[in-house]
């Protein structure tokens, strides 16, 4: 008896001791935090003794996995040094929800474009990247394979971002049957026109009103360089470009410096060298050049000039909210017109402003994750696009939705200011800077005039440019030498436009229409 109690107090001892040391040892490994999750099911039930499959909710307790890691690469002014912050308060938003850590890329403007196609002729692992027409071309991309099909994968991980844009829409980012980006959602017709310093514009009575064209606009020139004394020069470019859209014509993607195009409610491919629209502009810049009205050398810092008052009116997108974003850029009050009429929806204006996923991406299904946040919630987006609130804005009027800088700083002087809300994702999701753009609310105004847009006959078509890629080549270099100083004004029309149809036939600018031609016909037999 005694022997057994002697033997129980013993191990009692002993797991007493043991206990004491396995508490005191150092904790080496740490126990993950369980996390509950919904997860649906399909489960089959009887009504009304009809057997049916229904899909239900369940609540499961799972351990969490590592966050994916992202990158998104986009051009910008440099690394801001607030980018690491702004970076981490992002993440602390993405990783609780979608289990995804993201790096913010941001490289400079002037390397972005060939630094990408570096990085992507290379195979290099990338994940979410800007892409669009203009720079690290989208087109060029796909023929490339640097990109990611989005067809199954953008309604499955991003189906609010998917339902926010219509079908038709959507088209306009396939090519060759896939789409391989997501639109960003802002302006997308390009109503070109003029946008006027409002102090030139009452001085010398300018009615915008009575402007209808570009010529238009040269009495109020003549009044500028008279009443100025030639100390301001009236339009603050060194010609007016030829926009397409304005003109009726489009862009056709992979093969726009060969000079072919198509009118908006005409399938027939044009060498626009040849057409009248083309001719009467290079007449006109040339007038204007030699009156006067344009700089006749490049500006070094056009920013400054127009705050400097040194010209008086420029060209561009005017969009409904257009005088409030010169303002903050410029300093200065602003009236608008666009001259572009009818308005139209083409390829190019929906898909001015894009992000991809790249082809090598180790977790697109993730990528798209993040670009469904970008897109739908408004936290993400204005996180990314203006930083931390009440360090890198605050708010004016939570009401209106005004927000601005921080009293007494600049663009200049903040960590954080991209300034680029149109390149992150769904810009309608962005803030107001003043009461005025509130009020109009510019964002619904922009919605309306996306969807009065007249549709583009070829909304959605996509020249490929691979079969004649050598005519092209040689069209676009001998356009930019021949052709451009003819439609810049910069040389008489008379005898070097003759100079540049003969370069430009030469260097086989009928092989690229044929081939576009039959690429269009394709097109209109499948829809």
């Amino acid at each position: 008896m005694f022997k057994k109690r002697a033997w129980f107090y013993s191990a009692l001892a002993a797991l007493a001791v043991l206990t004491m040391i396995i508490s005191c040892a150092p904790q080496t490994v740490e126990v993950e935090k369980l996390v509950t999750q919904v997860v649906k099911e399909q489960v089959t039930v009887v009504v009304e003794g009809e057997v049916q499959i229904q899909e239900v909710e369940k609540v499961v307790t799972v351990t969490p996995s590592a966050p994916v890691e992202i990158s998104y690469t986009y051009p910008g002014p440099g690394v801001h040094y607030d980018l690491q912050e702004v970076q981490d308060a992002f993440n602390a938003i993405l990783i609780p929800k979608i289990n995804v850590k993201l790096t913010l890329d941001p490289m400079d403007w002037g390397t972005f474009g060939e630094r990408m196609q570096l990085k992507m002729s290379a195979g290099e692992t990338c994940d979410i990247v800007f892409t669009a027409p203009w720079i690290n071309n989208y087109y060029i991309n796909v023929i490339n394979g640097a990109l990611y099909p989005l067809d199954d994968i953008l309604p499955e991980y991003a189906p609010g971002l998917y339902a926010s844009i219509a079908p038709s829409t959507w088209e306009a980012a396939r090519v060759k049957g896939h789409i391989y980006a997501v639109i960003n959602q802002q302006i997308w017709p390009k109503p070109w026109g003029v946008h006027v310093i409002e102090s030139f514009a009452d001085k010398y009575n300018l009615n915008l009103d009575d402007i209808r064209r570009f010529e238009d606009m040269e009495p109020f020139m003549d009044a500028v360089l008279a009443g100025e004394g030639g100390d301001v020069t009236p339009y603050c470019q060194r010609s007016v470009p030829f926009y397409l859209q304005y003109h009726g014509f489009t862009e056709m993607g992979s093969g726009d410096g060969a000079g072919i195009s198509v009118r908006y409610n005409d399938p027939t491919v044009v060498n626009v060298f040849e057409s009248p629209e083309w001719q009467e502009h290079a007449k006109m810049n040339r007038r204007w050049y030699l009156a006067g009205y344009v700089f006749k050398d490049d500006v070094p810092n056009l920013d400054e000039t127009i705050k400097a008052n040194l010209c008086a009116y420029d060209s561009h997108v005017e969009k409904p909210n257009q005088a409030t974003d010169l303002k903050a850029r410029y300093g200065q009050d602003w009236i608008f017109k666009s001259l572009t009429d009818p308005l139209i929806l083409d390829t190019g204006g929906a898909t001015a402003t894009m992000n991809a996923i790249c082809a090598t991406s180790k977790s697109p299904e993730s990528a798209m994750k993040v670009l469904e946040m970008l897109n739908t919630n408004k936290e993400v987006y204005r996180l990314i696009s203006y930083g931390i609130e009440d360090k890198h804005w605050v708010w004016v009027d939570q009401d209106l939705d005004i927000v601005s800088l921080p009293e007494g700083k600049t663009q200049a002087d903040m960590g954080y200011f991209p300034n680029t809300d149109w390149m992150f994702g769904n810009q309608f999701n962005a803030p107001y800077r003043d009461e005025e753009t509130a009020r109009l609310d510019a964002w619904e105004l922009t919605r309306r005039l996306n969807n009065s847009a007249t549709p583009h006959i070829l909304l959605g078509f996509t020249f490929d440019s691979k079969p004649v890629e050598n005519e092209v080549a040689q069209v676009t270099a001998v356009a930019a030498e021949f052709c451009a100083p003819v439609l810049t004004g910069l040389v008489d029309f008379e005898g070097n436009y003759e100079t540049c149809l003969e370069k430009v036939k030469a260097a086989g600018i009928d092989t690229v229409l044929a081939e576009a031609q039959k690429q269009v016909d394709e097109f209109m037999a499948g829809k």
